[in-house]
């Protein structure tokens, strides 16, 4: 049996539904939500949501503008509040998997199990509660995806939609740039889908210009976004606690940071993190593609579900080789650049990968249950309906029960603990809150505070957002690239600072500390230090 082709796009009931499954989504990861502060880049987003300036690579400026928008909500506290838009983009993304994969199949049932197999999966759940990028990149990669197929289903009329997805792949570069592989896949989805149609000069014409009008336009967002962040550069800017201060490991000189366009290249092409991407030497990319095999089976998704996702695939290809060729081509894409990129918490980069694979899921699950469906035609409506319901438990089932247990315990105990990496989303909840008051009690409000990164922002949250201490500084201590003693352009800052009068504060005793300063225990688990004579 063939699954349909939607040539009128989708039908009113079926953003219902959407709207529905989005609802219950947010419900769950909001009654799972962190609290309050975060530890190390969620505390960064929360803090400079509302301070604004620029982030670690690639600056994030449209993701701190969206949450700076969200910080106005008079609910909880303004920590939480950033961690909200990640739970609202998370739900986004549900409903719109689910949009997707009704594009390939007539299955309710089945496109919408396919967003739940997103919605519980451990990764996806884990940064829905957080302060962090990744769901608001999947929403943002959802919502294009689905303006080209609306574009697609009637491209010479529709070129508003191809229009709003350029530019929201324009805009979503400051908010991850994953967003950006996208570009690709849809560049050769237009192309082919304009050549298919046999579309006249004109056609093209108007396709292309939208396209490139809404690109270009989301690209000057992002950049006015950006260089209002620069401009404003307050002390909490990832380049006034990172980049400068340490700028020996990466090779930079003070006049590298003259202008804004000088900080926008090394922010967006990561002076920090460059070397990441594509990095020789002992890499091996087939044993990333291993790893990341691996993690999908135990840990991501049940194995019946990527079964199915691959018989979504098949089904995508066979049933609309225009659409169905775009959600492969563009997993195939983003996992080329993923796996080729080393970095400690990789995993998270993965999830851009999740919504093609779930789509096709829901696609596969729903090419099943159609079949099932007409096979049952021939009995009365009563026993087709009863043994329609087995199959469509079994899959349920098969969705929902390897997690059900763990991710009911955390709804009930109002936590997302079932997440066994203690970075994002600390056991103790109240843990940062707690650090970064201990660092702060009674401290000088001129205070510089020299500190490891999980603790870094925690603490300049708290100064900077809710006690006012905006006159307080904040370094990284040993950032990535370090070699391996704190770098000597931050030993002149900390001199210097000494030298003003400023008190400067330590959480370690880091290598290249002792020879410079005098270190004095002091509360709050820091250390003072003095010149040495």
């Amino acid at each position: 049996m063939k699954p349909p082709d939607y040539a009128q796009g989708l039908e009113k009931k079926d953003y219902l539904i959407a709207l529905l499954l989005a609802i219950l989504a947010l419900s769950a990861y909001v009654r799972t939500l962190a609290p309050d502060i975060l530890h190390a880049d969620s505390a960064e987003f929360q803090t400079l949501a509302y301070t604004l300036g620029v982030t670690h690579s690639t600056g994030y400026p449209t993701y701190l503008l969206l949450g700076r928008l969200i910080g106005f909500l008079p609910i909880n506290n303004p920590a939480w509040r950033i961690s909200l838009l990640s739970a609202i983009c998370a739900a986004i993304a549900v409903g719109g998997v689910y949009l997707l994969a009704r594009y390939f199949t007539h299955s309710r049932v089945g496109a919408a199990l396919g967003g739940i197999a997103l919605g519980v999966s451990y990764t996806f759940w884990s940064q829905a509660v957080i302060a962090e990028v990744y769901t608001p990149g999947m929403a943002f990669l959802t919502v294009i995806m689905l303006l080209l197929f609306h574009w697609q289903t009637e491209p010479t009329k529709r070129n508003r939609s191809l229009l709003a997805a350029a530019l929201l792949a324009g805009i979503g570069f400051g908010v991850h740039a994953s967003v950006w592989l996208i570009a690709p896949p849809a560049s050769a989805f237009v192309l082919w889908t304009l050549w298919r149609r046999r579309a006249s000069r004109p056609e093209w014409i108007r396709s292309l210009l939208a396209g490139f009008t809404g690109a270009v336009a989301g690209l000057l967002i992002f950049l006015i976004t950006f260089l209002i962040s620069d401009r404003l550069n307050p002390p909490t800017s990832f380049i006034r606690t990172t980049l400068e201060p340490s700028r020996v490991f990466w090779n930079l000189q003070s006049a590298d940071f003259d202008s804004s366009f000088q900080r926008l290249k090394m922010i967006v092409f990561s002076a920090q993190w460059g070397e990441a991407l594509f990095p020789g030497g002992d890499f091996s990319f087939m044993n990333e593609l291993k790893i990341f095999g691996d993690r999908l089976i135990k840990i991501e998704f049940p194995p019946l579900t990527l079964l199915f996702s691959l018989v979504g695939f098949a089904i995508m290809l066979a049933a609309h080789p225009l659409r169905g060729a775009f959600l492969p081509l563009t997993f195939f894409v983003a996992l080329f650049f993923i796996l080729n990129y080393r970095v400690g918490d990789k995993h998270v980069f993965y999830l851009s990968l999740y919504i093609p694979l779930a789509a096709a899921a829901g696609a596969g699950i729903g090419f099943a249950l159609e079949w099932i469906h007409r096979y049952l035609e021939p009995v009365s409506d009563d026993r087709s309906q009863l043994l329609y319901l087995l199959p469509v438990l079994f899959f349920v089932t098969m969705i929902i029960q390897p997690t059900a247990i763990v991710r009911w315990q955390a709804i009930r105990n109002g936590a997302a603990d079932f997440v066994t990496e203690d970075y994002p989303y600390p056991k103790n909840l109240k843990e940062p809150r707690f650090v970064a008051q201990m660092h702060l009690a009674g401290v000088e409000e001129n205070a510089v505070f020299v500190l490891d990164w999980r603790a870094l922002y925690t603490t300049a949250y708290l100064a900077h957002v809710e006690k006012g201490m905006t006159n307080t500084l904040f370094f990284e201590a040993m950032p990535y690239g370090d070699d391996g003693r704190v770098a000597s352009t931050l030993v002149a800052e900390m001199k210097g600072a000494l030298l003003e009068g400023r008190p400067v504060y330590v959480d370690q005793r880091y290598p290249g500390l002792d020879e410079n300063f005098r270190l004095l225990p002091t509360s709050g688990n820091l250390y003072k230090l003095s010149l040495r004579e």
